[in-house]
């Protein structure tokens, strides 16, 4: 009898949902997912898939479940958990949220997005082996369990502690399950700089929108002031990244500097909003610490100046105190 690799999900949004989907078509892989806000249309619908790389599809998780508790009880214990939710310490410990389904058996993969995500859990499960993911995905929920995925998926991933050479036999299995079925899969013995890759887009244009007042990315470059003040936050996030990780960042996207990450945002065809914009316009809470909060402590520790970092934070936390007025 084959035996099958049991994964739980927790947070079945877009990310969430997409990973889960290509996971499930793996045979070797049992997929439970856990959803919240898009629990009923997900339940009664499943997932309606619309992908350019892909194609379309109907994605009915096996085990939907509306509580970590309750995939606990009755779909555990899991080989792996992945965490695909909000990073919002200043709202809750995602550490805390997954407690109920991490066993002696479990490794916690983190496909969260921002900077020092890692530590919670570390501190949580100091026994259980950690990795750390970051997912290059254009995909966003159109509507509660509707889905629209772009061209092109990328998923790098290593050991954030206990890289045992068992520890990474697993991850490696969920990397080739992953490869399988068409997500471009990396294993890394070090994943902090593609983390600091990807938030030379995420940690300057996220905030930038929201203080913008709702514009595209594209919007925003193609304005010389926006473009300046983009340019030097990047660089900013240049600096601190590679002083904290003693490292170059890989390049992704042909992105190298803050004029290759503008440069980039002007070839995308189509105007793209960041989630951060959405979370304010929605008035939910935004990212802001794991966006901007943690580097702003690295670089006191480093000793690296941030001010642009240090002004968005402000006036982040300003309109999120407006958001009850």
């Amino acid at each position: 009898m084959e035996l099958k690799a049991k994964v739980l999900v927790v947070g079945g949004g877009a990310i969430g949902g997409l990973f889960a989907w290509r996971l499930s078509l793996c045979r070797n892989v049992i997929v439970s997912v856990v959803c919240r806000s898009n629990y009923q249309a997900v339940a009664e619908h499943g997932y309606l898939i619309n992908s350019a790389q892909f194609g379309t599809a109907i994605y009915r998780p096996k085990g939907l479940y509306k509580s970590v508790s309750e995939a606990a009880m009755y779909g555990g214990p899991f080989d792996y958990v992945i965490v695909a939710l909000k990073a919002l310490p200043n709202i809750y410990d995602s550490s805390e949220v997954i407690a109920p389904a991490v066993s002696d058996s479990t490794m916690v993969v983190l496909f969260q997005n921002g900077i020092s995500i890692e530590d919670p859990y570390v501190k949580r499960f100091p026994t259980t082996p950690i990795a750390s993911s970051v997912s290059f995905i254009s995909v966003k929920q159109t509507a509660p369990g509707e889905l629209r995925h772009g061209g092109f998926s990328l998923l790098a991933a290593g050991m954030h502690n206990k890289p045992t050479p068992s520890n990474t036999d697993k991850l490696r299995f969920l990397l080739d399950a992953f490869e399988s079925q068409g997500v471009s899969s990396l294993f890394e013995t070090d994943i902090q700089p593609y983390r600091w890759q990807k938030h030379i887009l995420n940690g300057s244009t996220n905030p930038v929108s929201v203080v913008c007042g709702g514009s595209s990315c594209q919007e925003m470059v193609n304005n010389d002031y926006c473009c300046k003040l983009l340019e030097e936050l990047m660089a900013e996030i240049f600096v601190l990244g590679k002083k904290v990780t003693g490292k170059s960042f890989p390049g992704v996207d042909g992105i190298v500097d803050p004029q290759t990450a503008t440069d980039y945002i002007k070839s995308i065809p189509v105007p793209v909003y960041t989630s951060m914009l959405v979370d304010s316009q929605c008035k939910r809470p935004m990212e802001r610490d794991v966006i901007l909060k943690n580097p702003i402590e690295l670089a006191e520790k480093h000793g690296v100046d941030v001010p642009h970092m240090k002004a968005l934070y402000a006036l982040l936390t300003m309109i999120e105190e407006g958001y009850s007025k």
